[in-house]
Formats: structure tokens, sequence, C-alpha cells
């Protein structure tokens, strides 16, 4: 679990950072970046209280990090099959899918050991 923390708190940090540094100076940041910051404060925090909580909250943030993945991949993907064309549709498709894969192994690994916990006589 500790390298899945680990895994956690930098893809929080380069997810927010990655929107503060694509929104800043527009005044449309709280707007457009509010969801990827609350997936990156979600994820930071659930990464923060493992030792306290589990893993079942880190879980649930990477189940919210592969949800905003796939909100983004869909319509990228269809400017890439359809258009209108979107510059770096190709690119950007493979990077979200990628992350959206990688987002649903975090989230089937922080399940996992979830269960493993409440399943195991030692852990309650």
């Amino acid at each position: 679990m500790n390298i899945l923390r680990s895994i956690s708190f930098g893809f929080a940090l380069l997810l927010a950072a990655s929107e503060l540094a694509r929104w800043a100076g527009d005044i449309r940041l709280i707007p457009l970046a509010f969801d990827e910051l609350a997936v990156a404060a979600a994820l930071f925090a659930a990464a923060w209280m493992l030792p306290r909580t589990g893993p079942a909250p880190l879980a649930a943030a990477w189940g919210l990090f592969s949800g905003l993945m796939l909100g983004l991949f869909v319509p990228t993907l269809d400017h890439l099959l359809f258009g209108p064309p979107k510059q770096g549709a190709l690119f950007y498709s493979i990077v979200l899918g990628v992350t959206m894969a990688g987002g649903l192994w975090a989230t089937w690994v922080a399940a996992r050991e979830s269960s493993n916990r409440a399943a195991s006589p030692a852990s309650n």
C-alpha cells in the first residue's frame, strides 16, 4: 500500500498543478478547474489518511479519478473519431485512456486491500 500511497500523492499533485497551470490568470479557473481540483484533493486526503482510515477511502478517491478520466476521455474520443478536428486529440485520447486504466487498477488494488482487511479477523 505504500507504493499506491506514493502514487496517489504524485497523481494528486500532478492533477492539481496541471489544472492550475492550464487556467492560471483566467477568471474561469474556479468553475472549469473545480472538478480536477476536487478529485486531486480527494486523492491527497485519502492518501494522507491511509494509515488511520485504511484503504477504503483511497479506493473511493481512485474511483472518482477514474470517473473524471472517463468523462474527459469520451468527448475527446468523439472529437477524434467524428470531428470537428481538435488539435492533439490523438495524443490526449491516449494519455486519458492510459490514466483511466491506471486509475481503475489503483481502485481495484485499494478495494481488494480493503476487502482483505475487512475479512481478516486480525484487523478487527
